[in-house]
């Protein structure tokens, strides 16, 4: 059974503070600590892929680290306002447990495609990771920063 495994990038500075909108200290500090409880359980991913956008391949690489995925990948295609058909597409072809960072509201758009409804149907937060089982298209499970524990 392949899982997909959709993230919304860590809390990032302002435009305004740094038009680049890296991840904010407290954004670093809640990617770390799910990507830590989630490699405590034992997730295992194949690959991860990313946004083009700056936080997104921070957000990526902390779960790269911690998880041990050596296999990470930025994709144009994962942008706010991309087609989710475009990943979608690119997800029929895997064979193995893939995570993907992104962000709003693609991936509300795309976990909304992949279960077959016209209406959001989960509220992402960020540094979150939705399970999603790809097969029979049902999330399995929601984790958020707050739900592994004390903020940083």
């Amino acid at each position: 059974m392949v899982k997909v495994y959709l993230v919304q990038h860590g809390k990032s500075l302002p435009e305004n503070v740094d038009p680049k909108r890296p991840l904010s200290a407290e954004g670093i500090a809640e990617t770390e600590r799910i990507s830590l409880f989630l490699k405590r359980i034992g997730l295992k991913v194949d690959q991860i892929l990313h946004s083009t956008r700056l936080r997104a391949k921070q957000t990526a690489e902390i779960f790269a680290k911690n998880l041990n995925v050596k296999n990470i990948l930025e994709l144009d295609i994962l942008g706010p306002n991309d087609d989710p058909k475009l990943l979608l597409e690119r997800l029929e072809k895997i064979e193995r447990d893939v995570m993907v960072v992104g962000h709003l509201p693609h991936l509300s758009r795309t976990l909304s495609v992949l279960l077959e409804v016209e209406k959001e149907v989960l509220k992402f937060t960020y540094s979150g990771v939705v399970c999603l089982n790809l097969e029979n298209r049902i999330i399995e499970w929601y984790m958020t920063p707050d739900l592994v524990g004390v903020k940083a």
